[in-house]
């Protein structure tokens, strides 16, 4: 049984050391976008800290009205406040889902699926910043209005939420793809 789990760990460490990880791709169209998403964010919530009422009961700020408009809330939580109560449990949660979302990153080599990735990372990593900047707390400024349920969120939210779309149809893709192969494959050995 330990040669087994040893030969399991030399097999493991082999794969990690000759994979090709596409670094190029990575550095040239990844890391701009994590650069200018984070600093979006950073800009957006300095802008909304400086010039939204911190009361908290100030009427929004109309910006599209009956779709999205702006209020300032100090967010302790995660989505939609929720767990606002548990604080460490809160940035414990942010923190392990930011290291799990830029490990597959790192990891992956589908091009659509780097890209969701980074940006759901840009998000994690954007809020866990601004936590360390308040207390604890998030800027969320952006007042969704147009159909439940109605949220207040952030830029970073914003990533987050686009990335999962991103890797979602990073799957779809992928699943057709290998059943679009593998039917091709099926077709060109009945044919032999």
């Amino acid at each position: 049984m330990w040669e087994r789990i040893k030969q399991f760990g030399i097999d493991l460490k082999e794969h990690f050391k000759t994979r090709d990880y596409r670094w190029k791709y990575k550095l040239v169209v990844c890391l701009p976008i994590f650069i200018g998403l984070l600093i979006i964010d950073i800009v957006t919530k300095q802008l909304a800290f400086k010039y939204l009422s911190h009361d908290e009961f100030a009427p929004v700020v109309k910006f599209i009205d009956g779709f999205i408009n702006f209020k300032f809330v100090i967010n302790r939580g995660i989505a939609f406040g929720a767990n606002s109560d548990n604080l460490a449990g809160t940035i414990t949660g942010a923190v392990f889902i930011t290291l799990i979302a830029f490990s597959l990153f790192l990891y992956l080599n589908n091009k659509i699926a780097t890209v969701g990735l980074i940006m759901i990372t840009t998000g994690g990593f954007g809020n866990l910043i601004d936590r360390m900047w308040n207390d604890g707390g998030v800027v969320d400024f952006l007042a969704w209005e147009l159909f439940p349920p109605y949220s207040i969120f952030n830029f970073a939210d914003m990533c987050v939420t686009f990335g999962v779309v991103v890797l979602v149809i990073a799957i779809i893709v992928e699943i057709i793809r290998y059943y679009y192969i593998r039917h091709h494959q099926e077709e060109e050995e009945e044919n032999e």
